[in-house]
C-alpha cells in the first residue's frame, strides 16, 4: 500500500479502537466465568476440581450440577485466564480490541484491491459503529477474526484463479483513478494456503461455537464454484470442506461438539435481549442506536445487489453475497450478530461498487472524490454525536473494569458472608469469578446449562410470587441474596420491591451495580445490626 493508504487504514483503525474501548461491567458479564474456566483447566488438579466435570456438566451450579452441558468455549477460558494473569483487566480489554482491529484490517485489505479509496474510506467509516457493536470481551470476538481470515484466504484464492472480469475494467476498481492508480495484486493466494483452514479449524472449534460459520464460509465459496462450473476449484474446496469438518471434531466432544451449534437452542429456557430480533425489541421499546445503522446497511446492500444482479449477473460476487445475506438474516433475528454483519458487508459492498461503472471520466472521478471527502467529514461528525455513549466523554469509555464494580464482592469476602446465595441470571458469572469453589451459584448466564423447566417452573415463578419464593427459599436454605440491580425483567424488579418489605430479609449493601440481602437469623444478626439499610433510601412505600 502507498503511504497515504496506510495512514487512512491506521486512522480508521484508531476510530474503531475508540468505539471499542469500553470498560467491562463485570457484575453482568460472562468474562469472570470464562477466566474461572481457564483457571480450573490449568490448575484444577491442584484444587481438587474435575476438569472433565467442567467440560461436560453444569459445574458451577448447586441447583443443576449434573445437568449435561457442552462447554464449547473451554479453550477461550484458558486464553483469557493466561492474559488476565499476566496483564490484568486492562490487558484483556486490549486483547479484545486487537482481535476486532485485526479482523477489520483483514477485510479492509481484501476490499482495497477491488474498490478505490474514494469509496472505501466513507464505506469503512459508516460500517465502523456496526462493527464495534459487540465491544464486550467474549469468546466470540475470536470467531470474528477467524471468519475474517477464512473470507480473506478464500476470496483471495478465488480472485487469483478467476479470469479477468468487470472488476478490472473500471477506474474505481483497485484504486483506479488519478489519485490512486491501479497496482498489481502482489498478494495472490494459491491452493496451498487453503490447507491452513483445517488447521485453524482445530483451534476454532475449541475456542467458540461459531466455528460452524467457518464451514459455512467454505461452503459459500464451494457453491460459487459450482455455479461458475469451475471443476478444479470445486474439487479443491470439497477436500478443504471435508478436512475442516473432520478437524472440527478434534475437541473433547467429538461429533457431538460438531452438531452442538444446531442443538443449543433446543434447551434455551430464558429469553436474552441479545438473542432477540430487531422487530421484537422495537416492539417492546428497547432502544438500540445501531439498529438504524443496520437498516441503512441492509437497504444499501439489498439495492446494490439487485442492481448488479440485473445489470451484471455474471460478475456478482456470489460467495460474498451468500455470506452477507446469511449474516444479514442472522443479525436481524439476533442482534448479537450486528458486528459480524458489519464486518462481512465491508468486502461485499467493496466488490459491488466497481460493477456499477464500466468507465468513469476524470471529471466525474474528481467530483466523486469531493463527494467522498464530504461524506467522510459528515460521518466524522455524526458518529460521535449518534454514538456519544462510546466516546471518551463517557464515564464507561476506556479499558479494564468499570469503577468500584467489585465492591460487593469485597464486602462479602471481608465480612465472610456465606451461602447458599440466591442470585439472578445476570450476576452469575461475577459470583463464579469471586466465590467459586467456596460457593456455587443458583444460576448463571448460560441458559443452555440449565433445563428449561428450571427457568419456567423455579427461577421466574419464585420472583413473581412471594409465596413460591418462601417455599423455595426454605427448600434451598438461602442465607443471602446477591442481585444485579439493573435486571429489568418484569419479575426481577417486582421481586426486589417485594423484598424491601419482607421482614425476613435485611438489605445490607447496595451500590450502582448490586444489592445484597441477608436472612434474619443468628448467623447474620451482627452484620444486619451493623449494616442494615433503611427502607426509605429505596423509595419503596
Amino acid at each position: 500500500m502507498k503511504k497515504g493508504q496506510i495512514i487512512a487504514l491506521v486512522l480508521l483503525s484508531l476510530i474503531l479502537v475508540v468505539l471499542l474501548a469500553q470498560k467491562t461491567n463485570l457484575a453482568a458479564a460472562d468474562l469472570g466465568r470464562h477466566i474461572k474456566n481457564g483457571e480450573i483447566m490449568i490448575h484444577g488438579g491442584e484444587y481438587g476440581l474435575s476438569r472433565d466435570a467442567l467440560l461436560h456438566t453444569n459445574f458451577f451450579s448447586y441447583t443443576e450440577p449434573d445437568f449435561p452441558f457442552v462447554n464449547h468455549h473451554w479453550a477461550s477460558g484458558i486464553l483469557f485466564y493466561l492474559i488476565f494473569s499476566v496483564f490484568g483487566w486492562g490487558g484483556l480489554s486490549l486483547f479484545g480490541i486487537l482481535l476486532f482491529v485485526f479482523a477489520f484490517i483483514f477485510l479492509f485489505l481484501l476490499a482495497r484491491k477491488k474498490t478505490s479509496f474514494v469509496f472505501l474510506i466513507p464505506l469503512s467509516l459508516f460500517l465502523l459503529p456496526l462493527i464495534a457493536e459487540r465491544a464486550e470481551i467474549r469468546p466470540e470476538i475470536i470467531s470474528y477474526l477467524f471468519i475474517a481470515i477464512f473470507i480473506y484466504i478464500l476470496q483471495k484464492f478465488t480472485d487469483s484463479t478467476q479470469t479477468p472480469s468487470a472488476f478490472g475494467t473500471s477506474p474505481l476498481a483497485g484504486g483506479g483513478n488519478k489519485i490512486n492508480p491501479p497496482s498489481p495484486d502482489k498478494g495472490r493466494v494459491g491452493r496451498g494456503w487453503l490447507f491452513l483452514l483445517p488447521i485453524f479449524m482445530i483451534l476454532w472449534a475449541n475456542l467458540h461455537i461459531y466455528f460452524i460459520f467457518g464451514l459455512f464460509v467454505i461452503g459459500a465459496f464451494l457453491v460459487e464454484s459450482l455455479i461458475r462450473r469451475e471443476t478444479k476449484k470445486v474439487k479443491t474446496l470439497v477436500i478443504i470442506l471435508i478436512l475442516s469438518t473432520i478437524t472440527a471434531c478434534i475437541t473433547p466432544f467429538g461429533v457431538k461438539g460438531l452438531l452442538y451449534p444446531f442443538l443449543i437452542f433446543q434447551n434455551y429456557g430464558y429469553l436474552i435481549a441479545e438473542n432477540q430480533s430487531i422487530a421484537f425489541l422495537e416492539n417492546i421499546n428497547f432502544f438500540k442506536p445501531t439498529a438504524l445503522w443496520w437498516k441503512i446497511t441492509a437497504i444499501i446492500g439489498g439495492l446494490s445487489s439487485l442492481f448488479v444482479l440485473i445489470k451484471r449477473p455474471r460478475n456478482f460476487p456470489i460467495a460474498l453475497g451468500i455470506i452477507a445475506l446469511a449474516f444479514g438474516i442472522l443479525s436481524f433475528s439476533s442482534i448479537r450478530n450486528f458486528s459480524l454483519f458489519g464486518l462481512v458487508m465491508l468486502p461485499f459492498l467493496a466488490y459491488l461498487i466497481p460493477l456499477f461503472f464500466k468507465t468513469l471520466p476524470e471529471k466525474i472521478s474528481d467530483l466523486m472524490m469531493a463527494g467522498s471527502i464530504t461524506i467522510s467529514l459528515i460521518l466524522l461528525v455524526v458518529i460521535p454525536i449518534r454514538f456519544s455513549y462510546r466516546m471518551p466523554t463517557n464515564d464507561s469509555w476506556g479499558i479494564g473494569l468499570l469503577p468500584e464494580v467489585n465492591a460487593s464482592a469485597e464486602f462479602v469476602k471481608e465480612y465472610k458472608i456465606e451461602g447458599p446465595f440466591f442470585n439472578n441470571y445476570d450476576i452469575g458469572g461475577y459470583l463464579i469469578f469471586h466465590n467459586f469453589p467456596k460457593e456455587k451459584v443458583f444460576v448463571d448466564n448460560r441458559p443452555e446449562a440449565y433445563p428449561q423447566e428450571f427457568f419456567k417452573e423455579i427461577y421466574v415463578p419464585m420472583q413473581e410470587n412471594m409465596e413460591i419464593w418462601k417455599e423455595k427459599s426454605a427448600e434451598y436454605g438461602f442465607n443471602a441474596i446477591w442481585f444485579y440491580r439493573h435486571d429489568f425483567t418484569p419479575w426481577a424488579q417486582k421481586f426486589l420491591i417485594a423484598l424491601i418489605n419482607e421482614p425476613d430479609w435485611a438489605p445490607v449493601f447496595v451500590d450502582d451495580y448490586t444489592i445484597i440481602f441477608l436472612k434474619r437469623n443468628s448467623k447474620n444478626a451482627e452484620l444486619i445490626q451493623k449494616f442494615e439499610l433503611p427502607k426509605e433510601i429505596f423509595s419503596v412505600k
